[in-house]
């Protein structure tokens, strides 16, 4: 599996992503887009749907309101690299538990995950393989030992809360989280499945591998993941179906 990062400059002119040449995307592979949104005015807001720009209007602080504009914005736009169709014009349908896919005729092969953090988005772009994408910002964790036990399996909890430094605490459980956080998300299954119901575990070569626990919804499917530490102690993962 070959995993693409394209780090797209910090402008209000997301419609320059669709100007582009169009983007090819084998089979083996994933394409993450970053965007960097703090200059995001909000002056495309009419390429969102109804749902979409009724959601931005819910959030209460306009900083949140504008993160959300930009990350969609964004996704359609870089949807928009991949296949003939106008951001504008992307649907989408959700399953049970939130996970979106496009609706438009002829590009069901295009799956997407999205994710966005205050100072970073990132949109992860697949073919025909399930794939999802968690980005976070490091910040201090109160309590972090009791935090780790309710979100994490014991093997997880224990590499996390084995290092000395509270840094290094803090730095192993951003990994760990965002990794959760990208299975549960290609999984489709929300919160749902349960967070203690299957490990993260790195091996010497410092790649990572899947545990599952006896009652664990196992999907039989093998999954390639990976963490990244982007800038400003922003913690990237994706897992994508292998």
């Amino acid at each position: 599996m070959q995993c693409s990062f394209y780090t797209h400059a910090t402008t209000n002119s997301f419609a320059e992503l669709a100007k582009n040449q169009r983007l090819s995307l084998g089979a083996d592979e994933l394409h993450i887009h970053l965007l960097r949104p703090e200059l995001y005015s909000g002056i495309y807001n009419e390429v969102l749907d109804a749902f979409e720009q009724q959601r931005a209007a819910s959030f209460k602080f306009n900083k949140d309101r504008d993160l959300y504009s930009a990350a969609h914005v964004f996704l359609r736009q870089v949807l928009s690299c991949y296949a003939p169709v106008r951001g504008k014009d992307w649907q989408f349908i959700c399953n049970p538990y939130g996970k979106p896919a496009i609706v438009n005729s002829g590009y069901h092969w295009l799956h997407f995950n999205l994710s966005h953090t205050h100072g970073m988005v990132a949109c992860a772009v697949a073919n025909n393989r399930a794939v999802g994408v968690d980005v976070e910002r490091r910040k201090h964790l109160e309590d972090l030992p009791s935090l780790c036990h309710q979100v994490f399996s014991t093997l997880e909890a224990e590499a996390v809360l084995g290092h000395k430094c509270l840094a290094d605490c803090e730095h192993w459980f951003f990994n760990y989280w965002t990794l959760k956080e990208a299975y549960i998300k290609a999984r489709g299954l929300g919160f749902s499945l349960s967070l203690q119901s299957f490990s993260f575990v790195q091996k010497i070569d410092q790649s990572w591998g899947l545990l599952y626990d006896a009652h664990c919804d196992n999907d039989g499917k093998n999954w390639s993941v990976g963490t990244h530490l982007l800038q400003d102690n922003i913690y990237l993962a994706y897992c994508l179906q292998a």
